[in-house]
């Protein structure tokens, strides 16, 4: 059984992002590179655009792309089994850019301008190109994927893995089409709000880590283990989304966003969601009527959520949601055998998306 230990929290000083990550970076960079080489229409230079690699005029560019977590996910996953992190390249190049396809559409979707501190795309090329160019971008997700042959995956377990991809970023569309239904209802339950948090958020980091594990085994993959590992995806796809959620309401400097801004959205986040199921009397007409509002919420009706939330603790709520889900995660991590330091490593990122700040 593998020993983690606890690192005490510093709330004053959240931590970077774990070590392990730089140790994939310039793999999975090179990797998703490769996936655009020979490919010259102007439709990819907005996905290098948009990956980081250039600026709008096609000059180089060293810009934040992102943390790579699912690949990065993948590639530990594949570590952790004992296994060749190469054979499960392809699919950690297929989930990053689904994930951005994802994000192009999202982007669109919310009128969002700014991530990653760069303009996005339908701002800089319009709503058509954005809808096309993400499009474009699935289809290179699944031609990443069918490279799982050429590293040594048997077709029969590749084509089982491609399908298993397939059916996560299905749940991840079903995810998003909730988020954007939720947004014109008046309230929904705890257990609907985690439904679409399992479907949006949770399916591709699940994948990342199950599909890693399932393929890096040159003897075939072990399947308990894989399937335990699963499981922590699972959890840690619900932390990651929970606290994405405190940020977008109480985020503030460090996620580029003002306070409120989920509100300002009227996003129907878990705090939103925690705050319209436990408000009462004249407080909770109000706050109903704040995000039935048609018009654009003002700074008034945002400080009034605001307060109920701070009245109702609503954001040591979530946390605590969170907390409760890591618990479990933990304890699967320590049950497993997991190789080198891996484990210790899978401790030090649930522990780090407890308390990230962006």
């Amino acid at each position: 059984m593998s020993t983690i230990p606890s690192e005490p929290k510093n709330p004053l000083q959240p931590p970077s992002l774990p070590g392990f990550f730089s140790r994939y970076q310039n793999l999975i960079n090179e990797a998703l590179k490769d996936e655009l080489s020979d490919l010259e229409s102007d439709i990819y230079e907005i996905h290098r655009y948009y990956m980081g690699w250039q600026e709008v005029d096609g000059k180089p560019s060293n810009s934040t792309s992102g943390k790579r977590m699912r690949p990065t996910l993948a590639l530990l996953a594949a570590d952790a089994v004992g296994g060749d992190i190469k054979r499960a390249t392809p699919i950690a190049v297929a989930l990053e850019y689904i994930h951005n396809f994802s994000l192009i559409h999202d982007d669109l979707e919310d009128m969002d301008r700014v991530r990653h501190h760069r303009p996005t795309v339908w701002t800089v090329w319009g709503a058509p190109a954005a809808i096309v160019s993400g499009n474009a971008m699935m289809k290179i997700a699944d031609s990443a994927a069918r490279k799982l042959i050429y590293t040594g995956v048997h077709n029969e377990l590749a084509l089982e893995v491609e399908a298993s991809f397939t059916y996560h970023y299905l749940k991840m569309m079903e995810g998003q089409y909730l988020d954007i239904f939720y947004e014109t209802v008046d309230s929904i339950t705890i257990n609907q709000y985690l439904d679409m948090i399992e479907r949006k958020t949770g399916a591709l980091i699940e994948a990342s880590i199950y599909l890693g594990s399932l393929v890096a085994r040159r003897d075939g993959p072990d399947r308990k283990k894989s399937s335990a590992m699963k499981s922590i995806g699972y959890d840690l796809g619900r932390i990651f989304q929970i606290r994405d959620d405190v940020l977008g309401i109480w985020g503030g400097d460090a996620t580029g966003k003002p306070v409120g801004a989920d509100i300002k959205r009227k996003k129907k986040a878990l705090p939103a969601v925690h705050v319209l199921n436990h408000t009462t009397g004249s407080t909770a007409k109000r706050i109903g009527a704040i995000y039935q509002n048609k018009d654009e919420l003002s700074d008034e009706d945002v400080n009034v959520v605001l307060e109920e939330m701070e009245k109702l603790r609503t954001q040591d709520y979530c946390q605590a949601m969170a907390e409760s889900r890591w618990a479990n995660c933990k304890q699967m991590i320590e049950s497993l055998e997991l190789s080198g330091n891996t484990a210790a490593e899978f401790a030090e990122l649930g522990e780090f998306l407890l308390i990230r700040e962006s």
